[in-house]
């Protein structure tokens, strides 16, 4: 197949989305695909606003290179609904697929019983970027998430057909899956990591509680909190008297952030939402026992008790008594964290590109039907 990838990130395979639509194009190549590519450079901005960019620019700049391509594409695959415009004017024999790494309505949603009611100009702004969800519910051929519930929410509440979603989950970095995992030590099971950009959606507060009933309850524990440096002073004032016994890190690229997990016993996930969240796999894949909320991918991922611990979001007790659970039972929380390690490594990127393959085929097929 001849694949057109555009996204509004750059290449990069230390972020998010960035890595994942990145190394889901490596991926098709390998499979013997064809694929050309389009990073944010490439669609140009203009309007340094973020929504005014989603809202005015970005459906123009997505349209605007598909159409440069000429129709040279069996698949033209774009992630953000932003795409919308592109999916409309799509070109004859090509199919339009939409990848989402967390659907903004779901965000909203999910979100709104942990944040003030926003202002007048923001819910005015949402309802406009709303417009874009419900278009490229409309206008895609296909949609790509990474979890159940986005599918869910686009099958239920936007009314896109099953047969038009697929749900591809992510994987971890093949240096993650390939490394020898170290034994699970006392010294490690009590270092307890964090790691996850300072964003409201990413439940930082709730993290910053259980970490300080964590320290008071257990003078052993060490706590390692990985985040952009320009939010350290942020993170040390949720901290308060624990945050002499938090080590602050800043943002490093994936085979240092590889050294840091193996140093450690424990993970925390605390999200209100996700769309995935790669974190949680990627300490699960060194042999890490994660707790996390049970939202997004660890929602699919992880079967409570067996192979991680999933709590409610928003609870820091509760975050904080599945930690003292894994600590008071070393042998059974090396096990459940051998066992994480063992899901982590049937979720690879070759698994994501025959996925994303297959279901661009299916969805071709279904249209000259």
């Amino acid at each position: 197949m001849r694949i057109l990838f555009m996204a509004d990130v750059p290449p990069d395979p230390s972020s998010g989305a960035a890595g994942t639509e990145l190394r889901t194009a490596e991926g098709l190549r390998s499979l013997g695909h064809e694929v050309d590519t389009i990073w944010a450079p490439q669609l140009g901005r203009r309007i340094a606003h973020g929504n005014l960019h989603y809202l005015l620019e970005l459906p123009r700049a997505y349209r605007r290179e598909m159409l440069r391509a000429r129709g040279r594409h069996d698949v033209v695959h774009v992630n953000q609904p932003h795409g919308y415009l592109a999916a409309k004017a799509k070109p004859p024999g090509s199919v339009f697929i939409h990848r989402s790494h967390g659907l903004e309505l779901r965000a909203e949603r999910d979100l709104a019983p942990w944040r003030p009611r926003p202002r007048l100009a923001q819910r005015v702004m949402a309802a406009l970027l709303a417009r874009h969800s419900r278009l490229i519910a409309r206008y895609a051929d296909g949609h790509i998430v990474s979890c159940s519930d986005d599918a869910a929410f686009l099958t239920e509440q936007l009314g896109v057909e099953p047969t038009r979603v697929a749900v591809i989950p992510q994987a971890a970095s093949d240096a993650y899956l390939d490394r020898p995992l170290q034994p699970m030590t006392d010294a490690r099971l009590q270092r307890v990591l964090y790691v996850s950009q300072f964003a409201f959606f990413k439940a930082p507060r709730i993290v910053a509680a259980a970490m300080r009933m964590l320290a008071t309850r257990d003078a052993r524990l060490r706590f390692t909190w990985v985040c952009s440096r320009s939010h350290h002073a942020e993170v040390r004032a949720l901290l308060g008297e624990a945050a002499d016994r938090v080590e602050l890190l800043d943002w490093m690229p994936q085979e240092t952030l590889l050294d840091v997990y193996d140093a450690h016993g424990i993970f925390l996930f605390g999200s209100f939402f996700e769309g995935f969240g790669k974190v949680f796999l990627e300490a699960m894949s060194r042999g890490l026992a994660v707790v996390a909320t049970n939202v997004g991918g660890a929602h699919d991922v992880i079967a409570s008790g067996e192979n991680g611990l999933l709590v409610p979001p928003g609870d820091a007790a509760a975050m904080a008594d599945a930690v003292t659970s894994l600590l008071a039972d070393g042998e059974r929380t090396a096990s459940l964290a051998a066992r994480a390690a063992a899901t982590a490594r049937t979720y690879t990127w070759e698994r994501v590109a025959r996925e994303t393959a297959a279901f661009y085929e299916g969805v071709r097929k279904r249209k000259t039907a």
